[in-house]
């Protein structure tokens, strides 16, 4: 309670109020007692009663006092400044001066080898205060003078605490050590705290018995719930959505297409990877382009200190990894390179053209100058191609031929301008192109070929420990030329357009438990004949009551400004692309997830999400009443309809390490159904993605230090296809008599992916031998067999009719399968 006393001076007087004369006629009273004395005879006070034990004794001498005087008499036993002004005498308790405190930043790195750690966790022991180093390893925090125990952690690595004094900012690099069981590769769900997803540790995935004992980063998010495998378990369908709506970056580039043949291997060589970032929902608004899922690929930068390297030997393929420094400390590089050799077998079936002809490679190359404590540029490329020929008959009429590649180069320069401003600044290119070819008279002939340049600008500012801003512009300029089909006549062979954007996004702890990450998108995409503008939102909010539990929910709006339409449903690229028109507009999805995260123990966690998407602007083709006959129409945009869709459901995950045994789990139920007007009478129908239940479960045990062994199990509902609910001979052959016994029958169906096939299981076991020779070399033999229970997902579904009856057949490119691989490092 404020109290303040207050009565009108006798005269005009001159002097001040402290000078004021005071009668004092008691000597003991309370300190409360003497301040209405001073009020009564004229003198204002302003003082807090919470801040004044009015109620303690004071014993003083009779007398007259000037006001202030007396005052300070009354108040010497109390931390009160006395503070005069024109009508009134305030009383009041200073505020301590906060400590000062310094900013502290650096960069985190592996070890003696000057590999940035991205995203690693430091905080400052006994408090809530902390930060993570951003995704090039860099990290800025704000520390009391005065000593600090900081503790710094990443997975894979030892965590280590260390003393800091700090009575000035200053910069500090941090070095941390890989722990005993180190990740090749890591695979980061979203920050703790921001999405609040698990990490996974590649070691454990790096021994699970794969399609083919190969190794594959992107195999370790196909264990995530809410993410299902293509046909064969190369594509993705993240929540619903289909393959082209997942945006892919390897090295901030987008990549296309980022499937090997059947999609049974991704572009993403094992060895060359340093971490993924995934997203499924809660995007940082530095992302845009696609409507479902984010996949971050960061590739090595190469060790400044000593040279590593790495061979393989497969089933499939063979590849070879090389990094070390060309000036230590100062500039280092990294090279791979992996290609099947499958070809090489067939050429010893197959003379000339004939038969079945194969191959795929990557290639990846960084260098990575360090030029200065805040200054570092890196130079990245990579450069995979895959080709396939198949003629079974030597005739070059039945031959067909498949060839895409991928080829992107980036320059990037990282510029730390203070402790609070960091800088990064990317020029890239990136090409894509497919063609299928058949070359009989009327073949299939199709052509895409995606050519951007794009420049990127991002800045990361922070204000203090519980705001951090990211703010970046970027432009990219994107050429597409393409041929959907020799038959097909379009405007749409070759088009450019223009993607500008600018994004915000800032992370603001709003009290010790709750955090929030709120930003903003913009787009404008400028087309042929139109300019589309798109206003993207994205918020997260994160709540923390204690160590072991967090709540969370996240709402954000996705706009894709390419399609994809695939004219068979087989795990090569047989896709047509174009950008969005006039005619066509943007793709777009809002995606609102809840969820709740509960850490068992210091390494495990169960999490629980439910989420819902809607879709808006989808495009597929039009269909014809003749399931099996489906002539192209004319023109390529009088091919496709527009529609919506939605796709909603709940998630389960589950991961547990107990050093000798290692437990991941995941469970999704979930649908997805699209609406378009002109199918189905415009009712919602389901969705070639509709899987509705999603089981995977990956166990490894450690033998000891040599020996592993593990099992991967996964479930799905079966697949959708379309098939005739009736058959009709032709009505006009009847009505004229010229029909035979023999006439074509033609089958019609009245709903698309209105049949289920059967469930699909598949149960892999494989085991690993690690041997350890001198100088940190080291062997590791894998080996197992693939399907060794279960029936896998298929690889082509066909229909056919006898006796008047339907019958279906499913083809498994793998069955029953044994692999065996060695890799060497060195």
């Amino acid at each position: 309670m404020l109290i303040s006393g207050h009565k009108k001076l006798w005269a005009q007087e001159k002097t001040t109020l402290s000078d004021q004369q005071i009668r004092i006629d008691i000597s003991e009273g309370t300190l409360g007692q003497y301040l209405n004395m001073i009020v009564a005879q004229g003198v204002n006070l302003s003082y807090s009663s919470n801040q004044l034990r009015l109620a303690d004794k004071i014993k003083l001498n009779k007398g007259i006092y000037k006001a202030g005087q007396l005052l300070k008499l009354l108040l010497s036993s109390y931390p009160v400044e006395i503070k005069t002004e024109l009508h009134k005498i305030i009383l009041y308790i200073p505020q301590p001066p906060e400590p000062a405190s310094w900013t502290l930043s650096g960069f985190i790195y592996s070890g003696d080898g000057m590999e940035a750690l991205p995203y690693a966790s430091m905080r400052i022991v006994g408090t809530n205060t902390g930060t993570q180093s951003n995704e090039y390893g860099f990290y800025t925090i704000k520390l009391p003078a005065g000593i600090n125990y900081l503790q710094l952690s990443y997975s894979g690595y030892s965590t280590v605490t260390d003393t800091i004094q700090i009575s000035a900012s200053k910069v500090l690099n941090f070095k941390l050590k890989p722990g005993l069981f180190l990740a090749e590769v890591e695979v980061r769900a979203p920050k703790p705290g921001i999405t609040n997803l698990q990490t996974i540790d590649l070691k454990t995935v790096n021994n699970l018995p794969m399609a083919l004992g190969e190794t594959d980063p992107l195999k370790a998010i196909q264990l995530k719930s809410g993410v299902s495998g293509g046909l064969i378990g190369g594509n993705m369908y993240v929540r619903g959505g289909s393959p082209d709506q997942n945006l892919v970056l390897l090295d901030g580039i987008p990549v296309y297409n980022y499937n090997h043949f059947t999609g049974i291997l991704s572009i993403f060589n094992n060895d060359a990877v340093k971490h993924i970032d995934f997203y499924k929902g809660g995007f940082p608004s530095r992302y845009e382009g696609r409507l479902s899922s984010v996949i971050d690929v960061k590739t090595k930068d190469g060790d400044m200190q000593k040279y590593h390297g790495a061979v393989n030997i497969g089933l499939l393929t063979s590849s070879a990894m090389i990094e070390g420094p060309l000036i230590k400390n100062k500039v280092s590089f990294l090279g791979s390179f992996r290609r099947s050799w499958i070809d090489g077998l067939t050429g010893l079936l197959y003379k000339g053209d004939d038969g079945l002809k194969y191959y795929l490679y990557d290639a990846n190359l960084k260098i990575n100058y360090r030029i200065d404590s805040t200054n570092r540029i890196y130079l990245s490329a990579y450069k995979g191609n895959d080709r396939f020929s198949l003629n079974l008959f030597g005739d070059k009429e039945s031959a067909t031929g498949l060839n895409w590649s991928n080829q992107l180069l980036s320059f990037r320069w990282n510029k730390v301008h203070n402790p609070r401003l960091f800088h990064n600044s990317t020029l890239s290119f990136s090409e894509f192109k497919n063609q299928l070819e058949g070359q009989s008279e009327n073949g299939v002939n199709q052509f895409n070929k995606i050519t951007d340049f794009g420049i990127d600008n991002d800045l990361s500012y922070s204000w203090n420990n519980d705001l951090k801003s990211y703010f970046g512009v970027k432009a990219k300029l994107t050429r597409f030329q393409s041929a959907p089909d020799r038959e097909i006549k379009s405007d749409a062979h070759d088009q450019q357009s223009v993607h500008l954007q600018v994004y915000t996004d800032n992370d603001v702890d709003i009290s010790a438990k709750l955090k929030l990450k709120a930003g903003l998108h913009y787009t404008a995409f400028l087309t042929s004949g139109k300019t589309y503008h798109s206003f993207q939102p994205r918020t997260r909010l994160t709540y923390t009551p204690d160590d072991q539990h967090q709540l969370y929910a996240s709402y954000s709006l996705m706009a894709q400004f390419y399609h994809q339409i695939t004219i068979n449903a087989i795990s090569m690229p047989n896709e047509f692309r174009a950008p969005s028109t006039a005619e066509i507009p943007p793709q777009r999805s809002a995606i609102y997830e809840i969820g709740y995260l509960n850490h068992l123990s210091s390494s495990g966690r169960i999490g629980m999400q439910l989420y819902r998407k809607d879709f808006s602007d989808l495009l597929m083709y039009r269909p014809q009443q003749n399931a099996f006959d489906n002539k192209l129409a004319a023109n390529w945009n009088d091919r496709l309809l527009g529609g919506k869709g939605y796709s909603q459901g709940f998630e389960i995950e589950y991961a547990q390490d107990f050093k000798w045994l290692t437990i991941n789990a995941a469970y999704t139920f979930f649908k997805t159904m699209f609406i378009f007007e002109e199918i189905n009478n415009g009712k919602a129908f389901k969705a070639p993605q509709d899987l509705r239940n999603q089981f995977t479960t990956a166990i490894t045990i450690n033998l000891g230090s040599r020996w592993s062994c593990s099992t991967l199990f996964t479930y799905s509902s079966g697949m959708l296809v379309t098939l005739p609910d009736y058959a009709l001979t032709d009505l006009d052959l009847v009505l004229s008599g010229a029909a035979k016994k023999d006439a074509p029958t033609y089958f019609y169906a009245t709903e698309p992916n209105n049949y289920r096939l059967p469930d699909n299981y598949s149960l892999n076991v494989g085991a690993v031998y690690h041997s350890d020779f001198r100088k940190q070399r080291q062997g590791r033999l894998h080996f197992g067999i693939n399907n060794i229970l279960g029936k896998p997902l298929p690889f082509q579904a066909n229909a056919s009719q006898e006796n008047n009856q339907l019958k279906i057949t499913q083809t498994v490119l793998f069955k029953l399968l044994p692999y065996v691989g060695y890799s060497y490092s060195f």
